[in-house]
């Protein structure tokens, strides 16, 4: 996987350095004057006035032991809410707040979703460094009651939430 993101990147690198000449956009055909071209730089026959130009191979990249290109974690969450009835729930990385504090999720950041039984669930999601906060939400099988719904910030050794 280290060896996947190092040459990625330095794909990146290569294509994102890699490019054109300037060419003039004047649009002009005529020949310039040589007044008007710019003064050809100085040519120094000394080595030690050019910097040394060092090359390097993909091959000679070194990256310490202790590197870790992992961008994930396991955050467990837990959920005891204080019901029996079956329920379904989802949880969010994103979502937005109106004006008058309704939260509503962004459905394409959903991480996980399933049951809860007699109010329990235990679980674990992967989670990045970016996840702030989660969006948890558990709606009855009975539409006439309104669903559980919280913001939680997430934390590493994981979502605790009880009722």
């Amino acid at each position: 996987m280290k060896n996947l993101y190092v040459t990625l990147f330095t794909a990146a690198l290569l294509f994102g350095c890699g490019g054109g000449g300037g060419g003039d956009d004047g649009g002009s055909t005529s020949a310039a004057s040589p007044e008007a071209s710019p003064a050809a730089p100085e040519v120094s026959d000394s080595v030690s006035d050019a910097a040394p130009v060092t090359v390097s191979k993909f091959e000679d990249l070194v990256i310490p032991d202790n590197y870790d290109l992992v961008t994930t974690y396991d955050m467990p969450i837990k959920i005891d809410l204080d019901t029996s009835e079956p329920m379904s729930l989802s949880v969010y990385c994103d979502y937005n707040v109106a004006d008058d504090g309704t939260l509503t999720p962004i459905a394409s950041s959903r991480i996980i979703s399933g049951q809860i039984e007699n109010g329990d669930f235990n679980g674990v999601i992967a989670a990045t460094s970016s996840v702030k906060s989660l969006l948890i939400e558990a709606w009855y099988q009975d539409t006439t009651k309104a669903p559980f719904q919280t913001v939680v910030n997430a934390d590493v050794n994981g979502v605790t939430i009880s009722n």
